[in-house]
């Protein structure tokens, strides 16, 4: 039994040392604490030294797909809000987006004004709304984005595909490097299509 403990610390010590080293390639300083705000911190930024090398490492080959995935993604809800309500008017919500959507909206709406100790995630409707239903959307109103795109099923299947990653990192997952390679591709080619 006591052969088992021992292998396993020599075990969980070499892995530490080969995370170390992934962190040190990375650039990352292992001697200061790290935190997520940056190098030079303010006093309120969250320290993340207490967590093991392995997360560590995982939150910051991560942190660069999050904030690309979080540009992508609001930048398709931006893509939608401006479009509608340039060419529809103010009330494209209620004219533009089927009962469904809608309905959820109001249902996560509501649940957030019930918990007021947490800031609302946003003013607006479509940020209430889950990333699939942005194909929806511009899909059920082709006529206002089709001048954009080349089919509804080039939309379907880029922001679908795109949803599986985006909810595997919504949940904190560390994507496979082939993962990452698709959305940096998908993340291009919508660029290309949108601009």
């Amino acid at each position: 039994m006591m052969i088992g403990k021992i292998q396993n610390f020599v075990f969980r010590g070499m892995l530490l040392d080969s995370d170390l080293e992934a962190l040190k390639e990375a650039g990352i300083s292992i001697t200061e604490s790290p935190t997520i705000a940056s190098e030079k911190a303010d006093e309120g930024a969250i320290s993340i030294e207490d967590f093991s090398a392995r997360i560590r490492l995982g939150a910051i080959k991560m942190s660069s797909v999050y904030m690309a995935f979080f540009c992508f993604e609001n930048s398709v809800r931006e893509l939608i809000v401006e479009r509608l309500k340039e060419r529809v008017g103010a009330t494209w919500w209620n004219k533009c987006v089927s009962k469904r959507i809608r309905d959820t909206v109001v249902k996560r709406k509501s649940t957030d004004s019930k918990n007021r100790w947490h800031a609302p995630r946003a003013a607006d409707n479509i940020s209430y709304a889950d990333f699939g239903d942005m194909s929806d959307i511009i899909t059920s109103n082709w006529a206002h984005f089709e001048d954009l795109f080349p089919s509804q099923d080039w939309v379907k299947t880029r922001l679908g595909d795109l949803e599986q990653s985006r909810n595997a990192l919504a949940h904190n997952n560390v994507l496979a490097e082939r993962d990452i390679e698709r959305i940096r591709m998908y993340l291009q080619d919508w660029l290309m299509q949108a601009a």
